[in-house]
């Protein structure tokens, strides 16, 4: 497996529409891109990461939680790798979210997500799922799916007074 290179903001991919998954899913060259995504995601100790990160203008996104030093209180949950996604919100309920990005790194912002979500799509083997995601994991797939249509964190801020350095955040904001 390989660490993929992580683009940073500014890089005009960032800002692009994926394209849908089909046919090359099951491809061997694809099959090796989804693992060497989820080795990138690890090593950068991401919560999650989609294929614009690493150049690669495709529908899929890959997010877990366990024992990462980036986000030591936040809930686990498992390795979720998710081609084609589709979100259904649940409810309108809101919560505060900073976040961090591996495209933007070293910086966090306050926004606002959704709190409850169906996350919908398909897995490394084509198979359907849809799953029921409140909290952390729900912001994670939220945040992803932006990346695969063109939007970063920043956009979804309503005020620039929160965006702040990762050593700042830890001095004054937690």
């Amino acid at each position: 497996m390989a660490v993929l290179e992580v683009i940073k903001m500014g890089h005009p991919t960032l800002r692009k529409k994926s394209m849908p998954i089909d046919g090359e899913l099951l491809s061997l060259e694809f099959q090796g891109f989804i693992d060497n995504l989820v080795y990138t995601m690890r090593d950068q100790n991401g919560a999650g990461i989609a294929a614009p990160q690493v150049n690669v203008l495709k529908r899929i996104f890959i997010m877990e939680m366990r024992n990462n030093p980036r986000y030591p209180d936040k809930t686990p949950f498992p390795l979720y790798i998710v081609i084609n996604p589709e979100i259904e919100l649940l409810g309108n309920t809101l919560v505060d979210s900073w976040e961090g990005c591996l495209s933007i790194p070293g910086i966090r912002g306050k926004l606002k997500r959704h709190k409850r979500i169906v996350l919908k799509g398909l897995n490394r083997k084509g198979k359907v799922f849809e799953e029921e995601l409140d909290g952390f994991a729900a912001i994670v797939a939220q945040h992803e799916l932006d990346h695969l249509n063109g939007i970063l964190l920043i956009d979804r801020m309503n005020s620039m007074e929160t965006l702040t350095f990762q050593d700042e955040y830890e001095k004054y904001w937690v």
